[in-house]
């Protein structure tokens, strides 16, 4: 009986498929969450070249990692927002989820220097 409902379970029941939805939420034409990752890109380089002076200024190592990463993350959230410019790449979402990894492994290794 088991083996049966397993097998019912399995091979009779429909396939449930996924469908995702255009429900992005637009101002002026064009998409909200894009144009917060543009926003954060062009902060993420305003702090980029501050902390890139204040390196240079104090040649302190931590504030490398600091620096490196803000130059990251401001390259993810161009990355990112690029669709509001041109059209979708398919290598995106992968190469931020890289580069996400990478700004916290920097982070870390800027936190646990000495």
């Amino acid at each position: 009986m088991l083996l049966l409902s397993v097998f019912i379970l399995l091979f009779c029941t429909p396939l449930v498929t996924a469908e995702e939805f255009e429900d992005d939420i637009e101002i002026f034409g064009l998409e909200l969450e894009k144009v917060f990752y543009f926003g954060s890109a062009i902060i993420a380089t305003v702090l980029f070249i501050v902390s890139l002076i204040a390196h240079i200024r104090t040649e302190k190592l931590k504030l490398l990692f600091i620096w490196v990463a803000f130059l990251l993350f401001a390259i993810k959230g161009f990355l990112i927002s690029h669709e509001l410019f041109i059209a979708e790449l398919s290598f995106v979402d992968p190469v931020a989820s890289i580069l996400d990894f990478i700004i916290v492994l920097i982070f870390l290794f800027g936190m646990l220097k000495k």
